[in-house]
């Protein structure tokens, strides 16, 4: 069994998790302590994010007055935690049978997937179903391939993505086995040199306008802090999230269908351009009986879910009971948000340094350029 490692990194204030192959994975508590906690979640941050974010802007109070402990992690590659070469997604699955027998998170544990995190609940799904109490999902990504996404359906969902989303989901696609180098090389170099500050000015110009006022006025100091912790390692993680989500999963919905019998929670804002609701009316159509879909209308991918107490404890209310599980949420009662959350706490200060060389001189950074324009011509021509 892993053994938690409880001394914390002088850092950032992570624990860890041994594991039995001598990785090691880093982690973050909030809410209430294990021994008092009724409930207790772990979380699985997105794309380019990491521990730092659990459910941004979270409430003490509210995890507090329903009994919550969270423990967010990095997963391999991001933040503190070991990056993993030969991970896959069944690989994962068994990481989080180890972290969570090693933090005593209960014989059958709850799962929140944002975004990227929303895949590897998928994959915990069908993998791990015996060790899943439920699961809850916020605007998680998924595979436009499945079967039973038709091609219509699937032109339509990538056609709903913003146009960098598009173009590198179409890229990665494409790239074969021996060029993913390629890959990591694109997210070190162009894409990690631009986490911070940096990212969130891209973000309001890239996503939806309610994303955008969102990070203006609640989450963008927290965002510019939680990208930058994901990026200590170059990027390895991102890198390899995006050849997983954008390849073959190995796995099919009606895998799932036929080896998972809890509840899946999916909460989708239609205003959102990284993920789009038309993906999750689809997977509502192939798991009637699982999925619970709750339509977010007129938010993003982060105004839905970042400082937004309202949707926070919708969450928690639908893992943990208390609320009728289907249908919308009602709008009335969305988006009242904390103020005072949007201040990061000294308990959550990032180090501003990133580890390692993160600029190429101009040969190599036109060449990698080249390279990356190339393959984005193939993936329209092909």
């Amino acid at each position: 069994m892993a053994s938690p490692n409880m001394n914390m990194d002088s850092e950032v204030g992570a624990q860890f998790v041994a594991l039995p192959d001598g990785r090691r994975i880093a982690y973050r508590e909030q809410g209430l302590s294990r021994k008092i906690a009724k409930k207790s979640l772990l979380v699985l941050h997105g794309l380019g994010c990491s521990r730092v974010a659990g459910m941004p802007g979270v409430s003490e109070s509210l995890l507090e007055e329903m009994g919550v402990r969270i423990v967010s992690i990095d997963r391999p590659g991001y933040g503190l935690s070991d990056f993993n070469p030969s991970q896959t997604w069944k690989s994962f699955c068994q990481d989080l049978v180890h972290v969570a027998d090693s933090l005593e998170l209960g014989e059958k544990i709850w799962l929140l997937g944002y975004s990227c995190g929303g895949a590897y609940c998928w994959a915990a799904a069908r993998y791990i179903p015996e060790r899943i109490a439920g699961i809850a999902m916020w605007a998680p990504a998924g595979n436009f391939y499945w079967k039973g996404i038709s091609k219509t359906e699937r032109n339509k969902i990538i056609g709903a993505l913003n146009f960098r989303t598009r173009s590198t989901y179409g890229i990665i696609r494409k790239v074969p086995v021996q060029l993913q180098w390629m890959c990591y090389a694109y997210v070190r170099y162009l894409c990690v040199p631009a986490v911070g500050n940096r990212w969130v000015e891209d973000a309001k110009n890239m996503l939806s306008a309610p994303d955008a006022q969102n990070l203006e006025q609640f989450s963008g100091a927290f965002m510019a802090r939680d990208t930058i912790e994901s990026a200590k390692q170059g990027g390895k993680g991102m890198a390899q999230d995006a050849i997983l989500v954008c390849s073959d999963w190995g796995f099919e919905l009606s895998d799932v269908r036929d080896r998972y019998q809890g509840s899946i929670h999916i909460f989708n804002g239609d205003q959102d351009l990284m993920v789009p609701l038309g993906l999750q009316r689809c997977i509502k159509g192939m798991l009637p009986d699982h999925v619970h879909l709750h339509h977010v209308e007129g938010e993003g991918h982060i105004s839905a879910f970042c400082y937004n107490d309202k949707i926070h404890r919708k969450t928690l209310e639908c893992l943990f009971g208390g609320v009728e599980t289907t249908g919308k949420v009602d709008e009335s009662q969305l988006f009242m948000r904390l103020e005072e959350q949007a201040q990061v706490k000294g308990g959550s200060i990032i180090s501003e340094t990133v580890k390692g060389p993160l600029t190429l001189n101009a040969p190599y950074r036109i060449f990698i350029t080249v390279c990356i324009l190339a393959l984005f011509k193939l993936s329209i021509v092909v």
